[in-house]
């Protein structure tokens, strides 16, 4: 990149030389063409002025001169000199031409005698004069016998074209100079600043998770290091948070595996008498389903995190749907001493995947059911609007602290903060329910007073059967 960007900026300079040098050019042509009106109109002045001294004495441009041509020779003369004095003229020459005869009014003739042939009234032509360039304006007094040619000389424009072109000239070499300067440093800089961030990159790719990118001032680069320090301490966050997973999965497979291995190797050395049989077979059964449960939930959540999963909408009866979920759990509620009662409304007909809406409020009541005590209640409860439905399952349990309502849904962050009544589940229900009512199109939102207790509330779209 640094390499593009000092070939880009030489590029600009280039252009900005030829533009520079365009507009050298064009100055310089300008300053000619003012300088040839100018003295054009100067030469016109100079005629015209000429033409009134020599009326004052009785003098015409056409009447024959003959012997009074010595008579007015110190007019002319006087008369062009004053002009090249005025002027700033280099040179202020004139002839009268009488037929073949032409009289110098000064002497010596440098320029007349260069003028091109063809050389007429109004033009400025160019003549060497001992080896310098010399505008010349030309103006030509005809009469009937005699004819009055005036020449006025320059060698230099009234404003000399160096005079605006060498600065330009300058300012515009010096831009470049200085364009190409501040390319190069800038490329300098900007490669620097991303080797920094490419080195960093490289050390998180490599699992360094620790470092960060220097952030530098406010552009865009800057942004791009601030987005990548923010990602990675999301990923280091991540990180920690599957760290403590893996480690609070291996606790939960742990128990009943070291409970299932106990029991296996008593019955093995013939320990357990016959009468104790029946407990321990009931034991084994409940640490057994523990563990099914746990795997099923992982493999679950493991397709729903990676997308692996089929939605199967159909038309349901909403309200019935709900009714019969919360029903199932009544006997389980009524073992805790907790009220568990339902309000479905009438919902009536609504497209959605009955299977999915079973796996959210059966997670969702079963958690309220590890954390309401005993003469407590759980109340689902079914609004709707023209958005579509909620179903809110509240519990009157201990309630969730505000600070960790950000994270009720994360993995098993619930169960190891909160000492659960009933230890029973997985512990991973809560993120099972946040994935499936995202893969849903829905949203789920917790409310949670230490006085009132905990409101869980999914929101699904219209689909109205």
């Amino acid at each position: 990149m640094q390499r593009r960007i000092i070939v880009a900026t030489a590029l600009v300079a280039a252009i900005t030389l030829l533009i520079g040098f365009a507009a050298v050019v064009v100055i310089r042509r300008g300053i000619a063409i003012r300088a040839e009106q100018e003295l054009r109109r100067q030469a016109a002045v100079t005629a015209a002025q000429i033409e009134e001294d020599l009326e004052s004495v009785g003098f015409r441009p056409g009447a024959n001169p003959g012997d009074a041509v010595a008579r007015y020779r110190n007019v002319l003369e006087r008369s062009l000199n004053r002009a090249g004095s005025l002027g700033g003229h280099d040179r202020v020459e004139g002839t009268i031409s009488v037929g073949e005869r032409q009289v110098p009014i000064t002497q010596p003739l440098v320029l007349i005698p260069l003028l091109p042939a063809g050389a007429g009234d109004g033009d400025v032509v160019t003549v060497e004069v001992d080896g310098e360039q010399m505008l010349v304006a030309v103006e030509v007094l005809e009469g009937q016998r005699s004819t009055l040619t005036i020449a006025i000389g320059r060698s230099q424009p009234l404003l000399p074209a160096a005079v605006v072109t060498i600065p330009v000239a300058l300012a515009v070499g010096v831009g470049a100079v200085l364009t190409v300067a501040l390319g190069i440093w800038f490329a300098r800089s900007l490669s620097r600043r991303l080797h920094q961030l490419e080195t960093v990159a490289e050390a998180v790719g490599d699992g360094n998770l620790d470092v960060r990118a220097e952030v530098e001032g406010t552009d865009e680069i800057a942004s791009v290091a601030e987005a990548f320090n923010s990602m990675t301490s999301q990923l280091h966050s991540m990180r920690n948070r599957e760290r403590d997973f893996l480690m609070s999965v291996s606790h939960d497979l742990r128990t009943p595996l070291t409970t299932i291995r106990g029991y296996a190797e008593a019955l093995d050395a013939g320990d357990i008498a016959s009468e104790d049989l029946p407990k321990v077979a009931g034991v084994l059964n409940t640490q057994a389903d523990q563990l099914s449960r746990l795997v099923e939930d992982l493999m679950l959540l493991g397709r729903l995190e990676a997308h692996q999963y089929t939605l199967r909408p159909e038309s349901v009866d909403l309200s019935a749907l709900v009714t019969g979920v919360a029903d199932g759990f009544a006997p389980q509620a009524a073992a805790c001493a907790v009220s568990l009662s339902v309000d479905a409304g009438d919902a009536g007909e609504r497209v959605v995947d009955p299977d999915r809406i079973v796996q959210v409020l059966a997670n969702l009541i079963e958690n309220a059911l590890r954390y309401t005590p005993e003469m407590g209640a759980i109340t689902v409860a079914v609004t709707e609007d023209h958005l579509g439905f909620a179903v809110d399952v509240h519990n009157t349990g201990p309630g969730i602290a505000e600070r960790d309502l950000p994270r009720v849904f994360d993995r098993l962050y619930v169960a190891e903060r909160y000492r659960a009544l009933r230890p029973s589940g997985s512990g991973l229900g809560l993120a099972i329910v946040s994935e499936l009512t995202m893969a849903m199109g829905g949203t789920v939102t917790c409310e949670s007073d230490i006085a009132s207790g905990t409101t869980f509330r999914v929101t699904f779209p219209a689909g109205r059967g």
